[in-house]
């Protein structure tokens, strides 16, 4: 089957190339399909009772992304100011009472919204009339009156202010942004627009931008890396068009069954740059290698090596990136299945291309490293010292364990220096919230007096732990003179009269209401956790007959969740990715032995990875999650390769260190050339603004060139033994 394969490439190789190229073409149309996902919610997994209560509360409210006006002036009371930002406010949302409907503006709350419930309120707290009043007196007076409540609005300097737009699901988030631009242009004074709504729409752009950057620079590094090797443009024409068929190829697939992309995406592109050129430099060095003149039997001998060390190879590799479709949070399924379909192509590209291109240009031979040799007579000579050093480095990494830290940051996630983004930060900074949301669901008789004042009690209980908490029913006791009604009749007459100037966050059967809870920026996940647990033990320990109150979701929560789980996650998915790529080497391999010992490096390296994010304080996120799986699929691809040459060397009748010292020396040579090629594919990402990609990127390249190291010095030091 090999013979007539290699016949078949080797004897029509411009006929292959012409149909894979219009295949390709073809499929890689579909890529037109593929658009980008900006909106950081698709991180959360769905199966978390955080996010289903937050799935809930979205289908009553149908609440969507944020929008905010970050306001700046010298005094944010004088009357020009809060004039101008009320003009705002009407034509970004200029149907109050349309949920959403009609403007996309579920409601809009600032300190010119509450000074004019202030002024809505009965003599003697206010004038009876919804509308902001010209007098300054009244003003500060009203400002006095909303007390702490004020503090999320605008800042005790009196400089800064927000106005804060709630939006509804699925609106048109591109026209309430046009809106929002030409209100803030037509004002005097400096409004910028802050939130969710503005960030994801310029991290949508970006992200498409960074795709297309990071291909050509990712192809020109590797480039580098192919040239230095081989000092020949054949070699690096050969090693390239493999991969560049397979992304084109990729994304086609993706575009035809999962055209979805985030900013993991753009890893894709770096990763399948790196990993296909391995394949190519594998096959093309190993032919260069052999000196049949037949071409035809030169080319079915390294398919029957090299390309079954290839084959095992890609599939250990898929079977990781698989791995990490377990996973619960949905990028990183979509990672791993573009990921997984990309090596899978790579596999596909260089059997048929590499072949084709080396007999087509006639490549013969690769440049040399003369200090190899010696290098490799060095690694299969000191065999105990490298084991000692190994076992050493690993003891030291298993102390490290407990000083890993866990950490979902989705701001890290963000691109750095973009205005947008920038004033949003500045924002937070200053009012200690980026619009996120932070709630408690109460379902019960909202009419019912006990249950109002029950509800109070508990809004009060977080007041007393330093917390901004606030809901509907802060405004019944206010229009109320300060009390809560003990009449049904009289708390319906007084929903009817708040629903009348403000949009506020309960159903229109009186049976659920939400609580917003302002929780600062800007804090350890330790203080998060502590946060959302003392909320969590006030509602656990609150009782109000008739009434439910559940406990708290939003932002903090999820991200408190999510963070608690990532270890788990990485443990599950490093388990099957383990368990099958072993069972895949005892399969291919015929035996239990060579498997186990294929297996030491990969496992030396994960018990490394530690250590590594110790030395280099980078967290457990949900991007570094996947690393581990990553790194058995790659890594043990070296240790495949070692392997497969020691024991060729021993069926051609070579003593151990012989067939030990020639698998470094030529092997060798090319898992070093194609583990640079993968590292500098993967720097291209470092052009890629965004801290937890550029974290992402560095633990990956530390743990390829420990893989590099254990499979060329670990690896023949246990077959020297």
């Amino acid at each position: 089957m090999l013979n007539g394969l290699a016949k078949i490439l080797v004897k029509k190789p411009k006929t292959v190339l012409l149909l894979y190229t219009l295949l390709t073409l073809i499929i890689g149309y579909q890529a037109t399909n593929l658009y980008m996902v900006s909106d950081l919610s698709v991180y959360l997994p769905e199966d978390q009772p955080e996010i289903k209560l937050m799935r809930k509360i979205d289908r009553e409210w149908n609440i969507g992304p944020t929008l905010i006006i970050y306001v700046e002036a010298e005094n944010i009371l004088d009357i020009d100011v809060l004039k101008d930002m009320d003009t705002v406010t009407k034509q970004i949302d200029p149907y109050r009472h349309d949920e959403g409907r009609l403007d996309g503006v579920i409601s809009s709350n600032s300190i010119v919204s509450l000074v004019k419930l202030e002024n809505s309120l009965p003599p003697p707290i206010g004038r009876g009339r919804y509308e902001l009043p010209e007098s300054e007196y009244l003003i500060k007076k009203y400002v006095a009156q909303i007390g702490e409540g004020r503090k999320s609005l605008v800042t005790d300097d009196l400089t800064s202010a927000a106005i804060v737009f709630t939006l509804r699901r699925g609106c048109d988030g591109d026209d309430i942004l046009s809106r929002a631009n030409r209100a803030i242009n037509n004002v005097t004074t400096k409004m910028y627009l802050v939130g969710s709504l503005p960030m994801d729409k310029e991290i949508k752009k970006l992200s498409l931008r960074y795709l297309a950057i990071v291909f050509p620079i990712a192809s020109l590094l590797t480039a580098i890396v192919i040239i230095l090797f081989h000092r020949t443009l054949k070699g690096l024409i050969i090693a390239f068009f493999p991969p560049i068929y397979s992304i084109i190829l990729t994304f086609g697939f993706l575009g035809l069954f999962t055209p979805e992309l985030t900013l993991l995406s753009v890893a894709i592109v770096a990763l399948l740059i790196g990993l296909g050129v391995d394949y190519s430099i594998h096959l093309m060095n190993r032919f260069a290698e052999e000196d049949n003149k037949d071409i035809v039997s030169r080319m079915e001998k390294t398919l029957r090596t090299t390309g079954k060390a290839i084959l095992l190879s890609a599939v250990t590799t898929m079977v990781g990136f698989s791995s990490i479709m377990i996973s619960s949070l949905p990028p990183l399924v979509n990672f791993g299945l573009g990921c997984t379909i990309g090596i899978s192509l790579c596999l596909v590209s260089t059997i048929i291309l590499t072949p084709c291109l080396v007999v087509t240009l006639r490549f013969e031979e690769r440049g040399k490293l003369g200090a190899w040799k010696g290098l490799a007579k060095f690694a299969s000579s000191y065999s105990g010292r490298v084991l000692l050093l190994a076992c050493t480095l690993v003891a030291l990494s298993i102390l490290a364990i407990p000083k890993v830290e866990t950490n979902v940051n989705y701001m890290e996630m963000i691109p750095k220096e973009i205005p947008v983004i920038e004033k949003t930060k500045e924002f937070a900074e200053k009012f200690g919230f980026t619009g996120n949301i932070n709630v408690l669901l109460v379902e019960g008789d909202l009419t019912d007096p006990s249950v109002l004042k029950g509800i109070y009690r508990v809004e009060e209980k977080l007041r007393e732990r330093g917390l901004v908490a606030y809901s509907i029913v802060d405004a019944i006791k206010k229009m109320n003179l300060g009390t809560i009604p003990d009449n049904r009749y009289l708390i319906k007459s007084i929903y009817s009269t708040i629903l009348k100037y403000n949009s506020m966050f309960i159903d229109r059967n009186f049976s659920k209401l939400l609580i917003s809870i302002n929780i600062p920026a800007g804090l350890s996940m330790d203080e998060q956790r502590e946060i959302v647990n003392t909320i969590n033990g006030i509602v656990e320990n609150s009782h109000i007959p008739g009434c439910k109150i559940y406990r708290l979701t939003g932002s903090t929560a999820i991200t408190v969740a999510i963070n608690d789980m990532l270890f788990d996650q990485q443990m599950r998915s490093l388990f099957v990715s383990l368990l099958f790529v072993f069972a895949t080497l005892i399969i291919v391999f015929g035996s239990s032995l060579y498997a186990t010992i294929t297996m030491i490096p990969v496992v030396f390296v994960l018990l490394l990875e530690p250590s590594i994010l110790v030395f280099l304080d980078i967290p457990l996120s949900v991007v570094t999650i996947v690393i581990a799986s990553i790194v058995v699929g790659t890594g043990v691809d070296y240790a495949i390769h070692i392997t497969q040459r020691v024991r060729e060397g021993l069926k051609q009748g070579l003593d151990r260190l012989t067939a030990v010292r020639e698998a470094i020396e030529k092997t060798g040579l090319s898992i070093t050339e194609a583990s640079l090629t993968t590292v500098a594919g993967l720097s291209a990402v470092y052009v890629v603004n965004i801290l937890a990609l550029q974290q992402f990127v560095t633990v990956i390249i530390a743990m390829i060139l420990l893989s590099l190291l254990g499979s060329v010095f670990l690896l023949p030091s246990i077959y020297r033994k």
